[in-house]
């Protein structure tokens, strides 16, 4: 038990620190380059982050709540790369027809890179999490995180080349998965890749929905932050998102620490027990409350002289957008939690239909709300949604898990 406390702290550590230095490149891009870097860094990384979608195909919450064998770890990893091969291919091809500079692709093209490269690793997560080996992820977060703050400032310095910069954290990037992960997952289980598998259309048929979620999800908050920057231009938006990054780190914690707790509450309700996972349901939202209260009272105490130390006193005068922000961050960390407890749940196609209906709700509010609160609209576009979204999934896990008869 010891151990495995142990390995749940390597991985909480190593996430959060792998989040904080991709936060830490939102902020040395504005001290070693302009906000109009920020502007281009902002609109790579948000661009990259919808195609994750297709790369991750949102498999990992299956993956790792498939506590009856029902995929092997080589079909996990070979759709992966599938996957992977697809968002990027189509990331560029989207970035090249939208209303983008050649630069600006390019861009978004590197950082697309260091995302497949992400997907990469987080299937093999999966599988290390297989064998509680909670250990060799957090290593692995470490790894990349020096990796991509190391060469993203020594770049930034020598080039002084944003473009330039991505490609190199994405090349090491995908060194780190081939020497490390791939490497140390190989030997807790050998597994081949094969793209010809039968399975492997099922299970990608199987995780569609939820890719379809993730995607519409992250359109959400892409789409606010586009008409941001074609209303308002570049550097309004890179001003939003330098203030946007510090919070980060609240939603990759969120995340972090509820991901070992997933089987679990798969396990309990494959098996029947829903008063017992009920019990852990309401446990959960408890602390998902607790952490909105104290992650708000934090930006209320100490939010001006955070910024202030990362941005100077000049940023001040924006400090209105960093509450909302906050909301904003706290908002799309419950949506994930809840999320996989929906997949966890087996209902994903209430998890798409719900995020349909909800995307639609997005697109009626940008237009209105960003035009007359600029940046705060982004905000406001989001909380909106993302509050009703919420409201939805709870429904969903109440009404899966009801009392019924021979309740366990």
């Amino acid at each position: 038990m010891d151990n495995m406390k142990k390995n749940i702290a390597w991985n909480t550590f190593g996430s959060i620190f792998y989040c904080v230095c991709q936060w830490l490149i939102t902020v040395l891009v504005v001290w070693l380059d302009s906000y109009r870097a920020a502007g281009n860094l902002s609109l790579a990384m948000t661009t990259s982050s919808s195609f994750s979608a297709i790369s991750l195909f949102s498999m990992r919450n299956y993956q790792v709540s498939d506590v009856m064998g029902e995929y092997t770890s080589g079909q996990y990893v070979s759709s992966r790369v599938l996957t992977c091969v697809a968002a990027v291919v189509s990331c560029i091809a989207v970035s090249m027809l939208g209303n983008n500079s050649q630069y600006e692709v390019l861009c978004i093209a590197a950082f697309m890179v260091v995302r497949a490269a992400e997907a990469v690793v987080d299937v093999l997560h999966g599988v290390n999490q297989k064998y509680m080996r909670y250990d060799l992820i957090g290593k692995s977060y470490i790894i990349r995180g020096i990796l991509t703050i190391g060469s993203f400032s020594l770049g930034l310095l020598a080039f002084q080349d944003l473009m330039a910069t991505l490609f190199i954290v994405a090349g090491l990037n995908f060194l780190a998965a081939a020497c490390f992960d791939w490497m140390k997952t190989s030997r807790l289980e050998k597994f081949q890749i094969n793209l010809m598998d039968k399975k492997l259309g099922k299970l990608l048929k199987t995780c569609a929905p939820i890719v379809a979620f993730s995607f519409l999800l992250s359109l959400e908050n892409l789409i606010p932050k586009i008409s941001l920057k074609q209303w308002y231009g570049e550097e309004q938006l890179g001003i939003y998102s330098s203030i946007a990054s510090p919070t980060l780190v609240v939603q990759v914690f969120a995340s972090v620490a509820f991901n070992p707790f997933l089987p679990a509450f798969s396990l309990a309700y494959q098996q029947g027990e829903w008063k017992k996972f009920r019990g852990m349901f309401h446990k959960a939202l408890a602390a998902l409350a607790g952490m909105c209260l104290v992650v708000t009272l934090g930006g209320m105490l100490f939010g001006r002289l955070g910024l202030t130390i990362l941005f100077g006193e000049g940023i001040l005068e924006h400090y209105n957008l960093f509450l909302p922000i906050v909301w904003c961050t706290i908002l799309t960390a419950l949506i994930w939690i809840l999320s996989s407890l929906v997949v966890a749940v087996r209902k994903i196609k209430w998890l798409l239909a719900g995020m349909a209906v909800d995307f639609l709700l997005c697109l009626g509010l940008v237009g209105p709300l960003v035009r007359t609160y600029g940046k705060n609209g982004v905000s406001i576009v989001q909380i909106v949604a993302y509050a009703v979204y919420i409201v939805y999934l709870v429904v969903i896990c109440e009404i899966s898990t009801r009392r019924r008869k021979g309740d366990k």
